[in-house]
């Protein structure tokens, strides 16, 4: 019989098997032109070729240094002023009616003024980035210190605590769940920001990559586009947010582990 552990790493390739094997059989049942669906053989090959040619690498590594500079700038904005919307009401209050309105049109709306404001290339799409990772993360700093009971407060200040002390030992910790939640939601539309604006304002990476590839009919490298986007965004959220889950709300047993 199949242990849990096997089955967790087991499961999940099932979906993935099932789409694989349609890929492969769809050709010989339907009849698609490979222009419109090439085979997995074809992207494979394309796939080797980049590869090998470099030009991959280019295009991952420079959406990569994009979304890293957009999630620290907008995480930067958006945790620290989440945690002081959080800590007063009335300011929640003030505050939160316009950061929802802001929020309803962040990210690829904000395109066309990016290229305006800084023209086409690295600004504008790290501008894009920024701003929809700030929104999306912000209102969960605010929920997560919000839900934060106020007798928490009071108990470590009745203690003696300083004002800087109750907020890294207990409003942060007591907020983590919501800020990881924040942390992982806004790198995923960070991601789809990311190369909505490449395939816009881009002149290198995944979404230039592909959208350069339509006009010459290489479905194959749209499709591979596609795949790696995925592929990298399952690497993101595996290795790195689920890797500081586990250090944290679920090592302090905010959350239950399976």
């Amino acid at each position: 019989m199949m242990t849990s552990k096997a089955a967790r790493l087991f499961l999940p390739m099932i979906p993935f098997a099932a789409i694989l094997a349609l890929w492969f059989i769809a050709p010989s049942i339907f009849p698609i032109p490979a222009y419109k669906l090439p085979t997995p053989q074809l992207v494979w090959e394309q796939f080797a070729a980049t590869l090998s040619d470099g030009s991959l690498l280019k295009h991952v590594l420079a959406s990569l240094e994009r979304l890293a500079l957009g999630f620290v700038i907008g995480n930067a904005l958006a945790i620290p002023l989440g945690i002081a919307i959080g800590l007063n009401k009335h300011v929640s209050d003030l505050c939160m009616p316009l950061l929802t309105f802001l929020q309803s049109i962040a990210g690829i709306a904000w395109i066309p003024l990016a290229v305006l404001w800084f023209g086409i290339g690295n600004g504008a799409i790290v501008f894009v980035i920024a701003n929809i990772i700030f929104f999306a993360n912000l209102h969960n700093a605010v929920i997560g210190v919000e839900a934060v009971p106020e007798s928490y407060r009071r108990a470590v200040r009745s203690l003696g605590a300083s004002s800087t002390q109750t907020l890294f030992n207990v409003i942060v910790p007591g907020a983590m769940v919501q800020l990881l939640i924040g942390l992982r939601s806004s790198v995923a539309f960070g991601w789809r920001a990311l190369i909505g604006a490449e395939l816009i304002a881009g002149t290198t990476g995944l979404g230039y990559m592909t959208l350069d590839a339509v006009q010459w009919y290489q479905t194959e490298t749209v499709i591979l586009g596609m795949i790696i986007v995925g592929i990298l965004w399952l690497v993101l959220d595996h290795a790195v947010f689920k890797t500081i889950e586990n250090r944290t709300v679920i090592r302090w047993g905010l959350v239950r582990s399976d």
